[in-house]
């Protein structure tokens, strides 16, 4: 796919790359957007705490069901198209959602957006592919990896303010806006594109299995899985434990989003590495540990909060290595005809994680009795994460 999208050009047009980056940005805020507000969300629409959850997993259920097929429809029907009607069908359900005047309602509209969700950020990566000359494609991808951190830690950022001003609805009517400027924008920077070839030969399996069987398609899956699972069951817990180590909420709140941030910084760290010929594969062992490491730190009653904080940060921070690493290397991989959906079955793997780690981990410490012991599932989760990156070759993970 990647391949026909990818006009002759001596430099990477940066103007399109940073607007797809902005797209997923704006779209990562979907997800960050409803934790502030779910004490509004029980008061204003009287929600019960199952719907609660239900409207703060329904991304991750959507990915986990729906990753590959999302990936396969953008094979299908072009990456540009699905990109820029994704972002408007996410506008539609923000918009539609903040009209609800009940959880019914707000349940679909988040199911629409998640759905949307999970179709762009599996269609977008062969446009930044596409828009990037042959040296910036061992970069342009970390910038990708930013997206997720960047964007919830801006919705969580600026929830508080927005909501205590306006309330919760204009909070989803202004997101709504800033998705349907983004699928202009996307729309106008990619129209100079050559039309991309509609599959239509080839059926949903067909395109499935000819991913699955390319040689490191699901090792990536099952690193990103691994990876989604450390990840969450540590942000998603964070200003709980801080809580309990005698932080408020707010400030709990505040440190949270800035560990979530700095995720970035190693996605984008990555990318230099990867133009100094530093091997995806080496980096994903060396993130894998340096991850265990810091859970450890962050999990033991014999630390301070402030150490145990900053083994968080450091946490994320090594950990961004890992998307970064995983996005420069779908391309590689996939086959010409499935490139998104090797990024969909990548996507849905770690949405898979993102469901499974919290309740495993909540499990555990509820029957503990304490948070010490949630190193006995993540650490070998982290395993399972290295023996599959050591699967890798090195030659295959070379970037373009």
């Amino acid at each position: 796919m990647a391949a026909a999208l990818r006009p002759r050009r001596s430099r990477s047009d940066w103007t399109r790359i940073w607007i797809l980056v902005l797209a997923g940005i704006v779209s990562a805020m979907q997800i960050g957007k409803v934790p502030p507000a779910l004490s509004l969300l029980r008061e204003d629409l009287s929600v019960g705490l199952v719907a609660s959850a239900w409207i703060l997993s329904m991304f991750s259920a959507v990915g986990a069901l729906f990753g590959s097929v999302a990936g396969a429809f953008a094979d299908r029907f072009g990456s540009r198209h699905v990109a820029v009607a994704s972002l408007l069908v996410m506008a539609m359900a923000s918009a539609v959602g903040g009209t609800a005047r009940g959880a019914s309602l707000l349940l679909l509209s988040r199911a629409i957006e998640g759905s949307g969700f999970v179709v762009t950020v599996v269609a977008v990566p062969g446009l930044l592919v596409a828009a990037a000359v042959e040296s910036d494609r061992r970069f342009v991808p970390s910038l990708w990896g930013t997206y997720m951190p960047v964007g919830m830690a801006l919705a969580l950022a600026a929830s508080p303010v927005i909501l205590s001003a306006v309330g919760w609805r204009p909070w989803w009517e202004l997101n709504a806006a800033l998705l349907a400027t983004l699928a202009l924008a996307v729309a106008w920077s990619n129209s100079r594109l050559p039309a991309e070839p509609t599959r239509h030969s080839r059926q949903f399996g067909g395109t499935l299995r000819a991913a699955l069987r390319r040689p490191g398609v699901l090792p990536l899956a099952g690193i990103f899985a691994s990876y989604a699972f450390q990840f969450l069951a540590i942000m998603g817990f964070l200003p709980m434990i801080l809580q309990e180590r005698g932080f408020s909420s707010k400030a709990a709140g505040s440190l949270t989003a800035l560990a979530v941030i700095v995720n970035a910084a190693g996605n984008l760290t990555a990318g230099w590495l990867f133009t100094r010929g530093v091997a995806p594969r080496s980096l994903i062992c060396a993130a894998l540990i340096g991850m265990v490491g810091a859970e450890l730190v962050v999990f033991s009653p014999w630390y301070s909060a402030s150490l145990q904080y900053l083994a968080a940060a450091v946490f994320s921070a090594i950990g961004g290595v890992v998307p970064a690493s995983i996005f420069t290397a779908v391309p590689n991989v996939a086959p010409a005809e499935a490139r998104s959906t090797t990024m969909g079955i990548v996507v849905q793997a770690s949405h898979i994680g993102q469901l499974v780690g919290p309740p495993t981990v909540a499990v555990l410490a509820a029957a503990i009795g304490g948070w010490h012991a949630s190193p006995l599932i993540l650490v070998p989760v982290a395993a399972l994460g290295l023996a599959a990156a050591l699967s890798l070759t090195r030659p295959r993970w070379r970037p373009n």
